[in-house]
Formats: C-alpha cells, sequence, structure tokens
C-alpha cells in the first residue's frame, strides 16, 4: 500500500499531532494583495489576506461571488502569483519560483479537485488517475499500483476501466479524488466539489472527504453551501477581498501514522527553488 497521510508522508511520529509546531504549515499566506486591470482601472481582488493552515486540518472558504475566494483559491493552487505579499507552500517560497518550477509543485505537492471533474473523456477511471503520476515521473508499475488502491479507497474498485461515459457524477467525483490524493500530495485543494451534483452524490462525497482528513489529510475546499462548509474542521469567509470571519468548528482529527504502507515519494523542497 501506498497512499500516505500527511503525516506519514514526512516521517512524523504517529503520536504527533496534525498541526505540530515542529514543521511548517501547510499553508501560510502573508498579506496577499491581487490586483487585476480592467477598463483602465486597477481592480482589488484580494486585499492583503493573511491565512495559515496546519498539517491536518480541513478548511472551508465560503464567500458570495466576487468576494476574492477564487481568486485566493487560485494562488493557493498556484494558478496564479499575488501583485504582493508572500505564500509559503509546505515550506517552499513560491514567489521564488519560475514557471516551470511552479508546474512541478501543482504537480508534486497539490491534489486538485475541480467542479466539473476534468477526466478525460476517452480514459479510463484508471488511466486518468495514472496521468498526473505520468507527468511526476513515477514509473508505470507503481503509479497502476497507487492508482489501483486510490480507486479502491474512494469505492470504485470495480470501475477501474470504466471511462467517464460510463460513469454517475457522484462516481467521476470520485476518480477526481483518486486522482488528487494518487500523488500523496501536501494538500487537497477542491473547488466547489459538490456543485454538480444532486444531495446523495454530494453527501457520499463529503463523506469520503471527511475520511480522508480524518486520516491526516490537509483540506482546502471552496464552497457556497453552508452544508457541504459543515463537513469542515475550520471555517473562513471571504468578502470584499479580505477575511470577514475565520472559526474552528471542531478539533483537528487525531491522524494515524499512515494510511498505507512504504513507498511514498518524498519531495524536498529544495528541488523547486530557482
Amino acid at each position: 500500500m501506498i497512499l500516505a497521510s500527511d503525516t506519514a508522508r514526512r516521517g512524523s511520529r504517529s503520536d504527533e499531532s496534525p498541526g505540530s509546531t515542529d514543521e511548517p504549515p501547510i499553508i501560510a499566506l502573508s498579506n496577499i494583495v491581487k490586483s487585476y486591470k480592467m477598463g483602465g482601472e486597477d481592480v482589488m481582488a484580494t486585499r492583503g489576506i493573511s491565512l495559515t493552515v496546519a498539517r491536518g486540518e480541513f478548511v472551508a472558504i465560503m464567500g458570495a461571488s466576487g468576494s476574492g475566494k477564487s481568486t485566493l483559491m487560485n494562488i493557493m493552487g498556484c494558478l496564479d502569483v499575488p501583485t504582493s505579499g508572500h505564500y509559503h507552500l509546505d515550506g517552499v517560497n513560491i514567489r521564488s519560483l519560475a514557471d516551470r518550477a511552479l508546474s512541478r509543485i501543482r504537480n508534486r505537492k497539490i491534489g486538485f479537485v475541480f467542479q466539473g471533474f476534468n477526466l478525460i473523456p476517452r480514459m479510463s477511471a484508471l488511466q486518468n488517475v495514472e496521468l498526473p503520476m505520468a507527468y511526476a515521473g513515477i514509473k508505470p508499475a507503481e503509479r497502476r499500483q497507487r492508482a489501483i488502491v486510490a480507486l479502491s479507497l474512494v469505492g470504485l474498485g470495480g470501475r477501474l476501466e470504466h471511462v467517464s461515459s460510463e460513469l454517475s457524477g457522484g462516481q467521476q467525483q470520485r476518480v477526481a479524488i483518486a486522482r488528487a490524493i494518487s500523488t500523496n500530495p501536501a494538500l487537497i485543494l477542491a473547488d466547489e466539489p459538490t456543485g454538480t451534483l444532486d444531495t446523495q452524490s454530494s453527501v457520499e462525497l463529503m463523506t469520503i472527504f471527511s475520511n480522508l482528513h480524518a486520516h491526516g489529510r490537509t483540506i482546502v475546499m471552496i464552497t457556497h453551501e453552508h452544508d457541504v462548509a459543515a463537513y469542515a474542521s475550520r471555517v473562513v469567509e471571504v468578502r470584499d477581498g479580505m477575511i470577514k470571519s475565520d472559526h474552528v468548528q471542531r478539533a483537528l482529527a487525531p491522524a494515524p501514522s499512515r494510511i498505507g504502507q512504504s513507498g511514498t515519494t518524498t519531495i524536498d523542497a529544495d528541488e523547486f527553488e530557482g
């Protein structure tokens, strides 16, 4: 087995808490400002946001359209860079990275789950999950093993060879989650993951996220649904490009030492510098 939790991936003792102070936070945003040119004027999408997410947290970020939450997600996902301010992801200074290094860190440190699934239609569930691992240079036998384990963890062990058209929306999103966890990322970043799902599928999906969190995964989820945010351990509300509120709903989940066994790939921060 190879799908280790955040804690196990970094070789921590099983009795350490997810937010142990001897490790850097997964996300450290300091005074993040993002502005855009629109009609010759500067439009401020975020206005000096500072936010820290510890290892093992499950954070829901909420806000109305235009609040800045999508811009914040893009910055946390290394899909965009701030106009000013600093962002450290799992100890790596993102503002110091060139485009190629940003691409590498996205692939290896972040597992994305999007509202629209973003699966390749002609590929099977197994092939879709294997794809980011191929980009990461993981050997075929290992990435196939990881993909099978990941799909089994989300309840799709019997759907390995099914293509998207043969899967329901909820099942497609499960494939997306399996793809996100297959590389053992430091962070799972989910953007409105239940936005296109019915109520039952949403509950099933959030149960999977809850189980991942219980095993020490760090999750940041963008959502506008209060019922969905209720699954998170912490809720951050964004309004007018600033944090309006930030409150803990429940304590950090105690993380077991690992979900799987050995075989994970350790990524050094130095690999991304320069």
